[in-house]
């Protein structure tokens, strides 16, 4: 049963324009260029996980109440049980707080953030890199976004940040260049405005651009492809269901793609799930234990996807997780997380567990510090580490030695610097 979409994370969004800070780093970074990091060696499976608020990330506004409402958990409310690893909060900040942006892990080993909001009315087209050394900035963009969605080539060396807004929805699409450092806009842009969408890596180097808001702040069910070679967009088949603030998950053969939930076309929050294969979409005949938006969802080693988290329509976040097996077609809850996140990150690791960090639950203005493993084994989660500032609407990149994770926002109207590791 749908559930009404009244709560301000999702309305909020059409409601308030925001002004781009083209100039915060274009006066900056005029003469700015990226140091290669030649230690650092990394291998990174791009197309492991698409999502709306991890890899590529697109997440929602901040829900006006969390200016109000917020209470930031400590030390002294929350424990960890566990010290396997741990987070250290280094000495490197962004140099410009953000949050709704997007990042990538590159070739050379850097990490990519670009976008972004940098308070409730001001976004940035602003981008930096973290190196050995710590942040620099790059390049803006062409244009200011958030709403976006950043996402690596399959080489990793170039990078399409599509869509977002500031006042409307965008129809543009710009691609970024490690090896220069230099933004460049598509040759054609998409056939849609959109934001709040998804962006899927294909195994053929394509990318999936699905769902998303259109100007009129309405949850379409247009997709399209990106295709490298031209640097341009062609048409593929609509969804069956408009959806916004959902995720999108390709599975292990290469070229199946999982989207699950989100906000259809008549804000309602949804639990159906479909199938993207060889240009077509499939209604899954099952749909998820329960209606979700602002979740996430990540590929597990077995080829099964862990989609948990996410909102109600009342704001609160959930603890609930569940399996999606590609074999049966069907979802399965497992056990429950520890703390409810909605807005938050989950990275698969070396190990097969899966790191959630961060995150927000709307009702009660808490940011969890505490982060939790899901074992695939025992399906179960468990705490670890604790993240020293609490943040929702961050970034979690995996790289070869260590779990990145930065920005956000607080809940205090700040838009976090700080930069922390969960090392492996």
């Amino acid at each position: 049963i749908a559930i009404s979409l009244l709560v301000h994370f999702i309305h909020h969004s059409k409601k308030h324009e925001v002004t781009p800070i083209d100039t915060l780093n274009k006066t900056t970074t005029k003469n700015a260029a990226i140091t290669i990091s030649n230690g650092v060696t990394t291998t990174v499976k791009t197309y492991i996980s698409t999502t709306m608020g991890i890899a590529s990330t697109q997440i929602t506004n901040i829900p006006s109440s969390m200016k109000t409402t917020s209470t930031m958990m400590n030390n002294n409310v929350q424990t960890s049980t566990s010290n396997q690893s741990v987070f250290s909060n280094f000495n490197t900040s962004l140099n410009t707080g953000r949050s709704n942006f997007g990042s990538v892990l590159l070739a050379n080993g850097q990490v990519l953030v670009a976008g972004g909001l940098i308070n409730s009315s001001f976004l940035t087209s602003g981008t930096e890199v973290y190196t050995s050394t710590g942040w620099q900035f790059a390049t803006p963009m062409k244009a200011a976004r958030n709403y976006h969605t950043v996402t690596a080539f399959a080489n990793n060396t170039k990078v399409l940040a599509a869509g977002g807004k500031i006042t409307s929805a965008y129809q543009t699409a710009e691609v970024y260049n490690s090896v220069n450092n230099t933004w460049t806009y598509t040759s054609i842009s998409m056939s849609n405005s959109r934001y709040a969408h998804t962006a899927t890596l294909l195994a053929n180097g394509q990318i999936l651009i699905a769902g998303g808001y259109n100007a009129s702040g309405i949850s379409i069910s247009a997709a399209e492809l990106y295709i490298p070679s031209s640097n341009s967009f062609i048409n593929t088949n609509n969804m069956n269901i408009a959806r916004s603030h959902f995720t999108s998950t390709l599975l292990s053969d290469g070229s199946t793609v999982l989207v699950t939930g989100g906000v259809n076309a008549s804000s309602y929050l949804i639990s159906t799930a479909e199938l993207y294969i060889n240009g077509s979409w499939t209604l899954l005949s099952t749909r998820m234990t329960t209606n979700r938006a602002n979740h996430a969802a990540v590929l597990l080693n077995d080829g099964t996807v862990l989609v948990a988290g996410g909102g109600d329509s009342t704001s609160n976040a959930y603890l609930a997780a569940e399996i999606y097996n590609p074999i049966t077609q069907n979802f399965t809850a497992v056990g429950q997380m520890q703390y409810r996140r909605g807005a938050f990150t989950l990275t698969l690791l070396p190990s097969g567990k899966v790191l959630a960090t961060g995150g927000a639950d709307w009702s009660s203005g808490t940011y969890p510090l505490v982060c939790e493993l899901y074992d695939p084994v025992t399906r179960t989660w468990s705490n670890t580490t604790m993240l020293s500032h609490g943040r929702s609407y961050h970034q979690s990149i995996l790289t070869n030695s260590f779990v990145l994770t930065m920005g956000g926002y607080d809940g205090n109207n700040t838009r976090i610097t700080t930069s922390e590791k969960y090392n492996l």
